[in-house]
């Protein structure tokens, strides 16, 4: 499967869903180009979908932290919902989940990059309730 970045427009919220393997190389640059072009166009306020996104390496997690950058200093903010069980271990393992703003849904994670209040997504939670539901949980 080939890497797609989809764009959609919510109001002054610019969602990119992400699908397939975002790795160092084609992937982050495709990446690079359609998040840039929309800070550049004063779309500041981006979330990004992950539920058809198969694998992040290290180069991923590190343009996320880019993008998240990016968008802070362009007075914006960057959001993420749908993670997979994957990236979900992975922003506990790097630590990340305390700077990205992570929501369970496309609704939540507009709202919240807008500043309304919504309920962030709760990791442990998140964890704890896989276990409790993966085969030879309790």
């Amino acid at each position: 499967m080939s890497f797609q970045v989809n764009e959609r427009i919510h109001g002054a919220v610019t969602v990119l869903s992400l699908e397939g393997r975002f790795v160092i190389g084609g992937p982050i640059e495709l990446f690079r180009q359609k998040f840039d072009a929309a800070i550049k166009s004063g779309r500041t306020k981006v979330v990004l979908d992950f539920g058809k996104t198969d694998y992040i390496d290290s180069s991923g997690m590190g343009y996320l932290v880019v993008a998240h950058t990016v968008a802070k200093d362009a007075g914006g903010a960057l959001g993420m919902f749908n993670l997979t069980d994957r990236i979900v271990d992975l922003m506990l393992l790097t630590k990340l989940s305390d700077v990205f703003g992570l929501y369970e849904n496309e609704a939540d994670a507009v709202a919240g990059i807008e500043g309304k209040p919504v309920k962030k997504l709760d990791l442990i939670a998140y964890v704890h309730a896989r276990g409790e539901n993966a085969p030879g949980g309790e």
